[in-house]
């Protein structure tokens, strides 16, 4: 091997020279010993032939994709990525690499890179239902994941009522009224004010409107939710001129914010032909292109990209050249800018990415265009008239979105008939089962998931669960064990583990694994995992820790009951 690494410049350089044969023979013989030991799972011996391979035959596919799943089995997520982008490269249209790096940056909990990967996943399969349906589940998760995160904060409801509002039809009650709680709980969002009195005027809450853009005009002049207000006013008073004014500022500064307020318009609050003017003409013929839509922006000239996020100049926004030190701030203006201009694609990871620096702004959007992309995908499976897909994607909304497992079940079920060897529809119809409260269908699924695919993580989750409602400890452990080679940087998988070696009698072990987790802020509501910390930690002696652990567990414990109490005596 070692003169084959010698000689394999001069083959690079030369195929026609002898030493290729060599050193292709024993690349061979060693791709054929690694793949082996791969098989057996023998990832300590797998590991260093392979990158042995890689350093000889760096654009060696198999060794590449091997190495790289053998790194991720072993967990070690980031070290697989570059072996894993290598073999992607070499062979783009083969999908086992792709699908091993989307896992790897699961692992790493890197969403937006887990988003880019999945994307480009969905490109190069020519978005096959496989693809598709991990997608969509990656939106769906993170949608809910983002919203409960926002929901823990006073200020994080105005932005879920505001996107609440969004799912009732324009010019209704409801919505305007939800947008009125909105403003209420957060009155600092951006557009809220102009947003809310668009609602009441086409509610022909005139007086309530005109009181809004006051409030508007004061707090947010520049926004376009504002100007649209303004020229909304300005129509129903037939000052059309003025309307159409505001609306060509609006257009200077972004298209695509004209776009949204044409496409918009109420049909009471259009002209009569003897009006003229471009605006009015591309309102009243939605059939032909509107040429204003085609100009590019004016002014605006030599603005950095806060100043060009301030003023809600997207287009400019996203032409701005990105620099290799991206701050957390600029990813979240560049995001926004991106979902305003409707190219979620673009905007998810950069929003992930800046999530940290404004994290009601980019939870906000992130939702915004999660959902759109769902939706994008259910038209997209609807029309191909993919039934086993359609009634999958049923199901994830069911269950994720809805909290529904009755529901979800019954379309896991109708789905499962079109696709029984599919590990993931197994994994989530035993995921429905358990939250029925039926373990019996919850672990007979779980198996037959991890019977197709024995890394099927949402399979062993479940057999956990169900595992720990059985006090069965031993087999939770087991699973565990499973769960955190392939993931584990995972939270819930360290927790379980402290809970299961603490109900085990061992308590380094429990305190190794809980410990971390809640000194980093692991939710533990009624306060039961600091007691079991508090219990591991007496065991071995550490008695001033466990009596900290020990208040800590009765001062939750005490929290959740005065709140339990408190919404007893509220309700009606």
């Amino acid at each position: 091997m070692a003169a084959c690494l010698e000689a394999s410049a001069i083959v690079l350089m030369n195929a026609a020279r002898p030493e290729k044969s060599t050193c292709t023979e024993d690349i061979t013989a060693e791709l054929t010993a690694a793949s082996a030991l791969h098989q057996r799972a023998d990832y300590a011996h797998s590991i260093p032939l392979l990158k042995r391979i890689v350093q000889a035959s760096p654009g060696n596919y198999l060794a590449n994709l091997l190495l790289g799943e053998d790194l991720f089995r072993s967990g070690k997520p980031l070290d697989a990525l570059g072996p894993l982008r290598v073999a992607s490269e070499v062979r783009p249209d083969q999908m086992d690499a792709l699908d091993y790096t989307v896992a790897a940056a699961e692992a790493l909990g890197d969403f937006a890179m887990e988003s880019e990967e999945l994307e480009t996943a969905v490109a190069r399969s020519d978005g096959d239902e496989k693809h598709l349906l991990a997608w969509v589940n990656f939106c769906l998760n993170r949608f809910r994941a983002v919203q409960m995160a926002l929901l823990t904060s006073k200020l994080g409801e105005g932005p879920e009522l505001r996107i609440e509002a969004w799912g009732n039809s324009e010019g209704t009650k409801a919505r305007e009224s939800l947008l009125e709680q909105s403003v209420a709980a957060n009155p600092e969002q951006r557009g809220i004010w102009g947003e809310l009195g668009i609602a009441q005027l086409e509610l022909d809450m005139r007086s309530q409107a005109l009181d809004t853009l006051k409030v508007a005009e004061k707090r947010q002049p520049q926004e376009a939710e504002t100007e649209r207000l303004e020229a909304l006013v300005a129509a129903s008073e037939s000052s059309w001129q003025v309307a159409e004014k505001r609306l060509l500022v609006l257009g200077s500064r972004s298209p695509a914010e004209l776009e949204k307020a044409l496409g918009a318009w109420p049909p009471g609050f259009k002209p009569g032909p003897e009006v003229d003017g471009t605006v009015w003409n591309c309102i009243r013929d939605t059939a032909s292109p509107c040429p204003l839509l085609a100009m590019l922006p004016q002014g605006g000239e030599g603005l950095n990209a806060k100043e060009l996020y301030a003023e809600g100049r997207w287009e400019q926004l996203k032409a701005l050249p990105r620099s290799e030190t991206t701050e957390s701030s600029e990813w979240i203006w560049r995001g926004v800018a991106q979902a305003r201009t409707g190219d979620c694609p673009q905007a998810i990871p950069a929003l992930e990415r800046g999530l940290k620096a404004n994290d009601r702004e980019g939870s906000f959007y992130l939702q915004v265009c999660y959902a759109n992309e769902v939706e994008r995908v259910q038209d997209k499976l609807s029309s191909s008239e993919n039934q086993g897909a359609l009634h999958e994607l049923k199901g994830d909304l069911a269950l994720t979105v809805r909290n529904d497992p009755a529901a979800a079940q019954k379309e896991y079920a109708e789905a499962l008939q079109l696709r029984p060897d599919d590990a993931r529809l197994n994994a989530r119809l035993a995921e429905a089962y358990g939250m029925l409260g039926d373990t019996a269908h919850a672990r007979s699924f779980a198996i037959s998931a991890l019977a197709i695919d024995r890394h099927q993580a949402l399979a062993l989750q479940t057999i956990v669960k169900v595992a720990i409602s059985e006090r069965n400890y031993a087999e939770a452990l087991v699973r565990l064990k499973q769960l955190a080679a392939l993931q584990p940087r995972d939270a819930w998988t360290q927790v379980g583990l402290g809970m299961a070696y603490e109900q085990l009698g061992q308590p380094a072990e429990a305190v190794h694994h809980l410990g971390p987790q809640l000194a980093a802020g692991y939710p533990d509501p009624k306060g039961a995992l600091h007691a079991q910390l508090a219990s591991a930690l007496k065991k071995l002696g550490r008695a001033e820790e466990a009596k900290q652990a020990a208040a800590e567990a009765s001062r939750l414990a005490n929290a959740s009951l005065e709140h339990h109490e408190s919404e007893n005596i509220d309700a009606p």
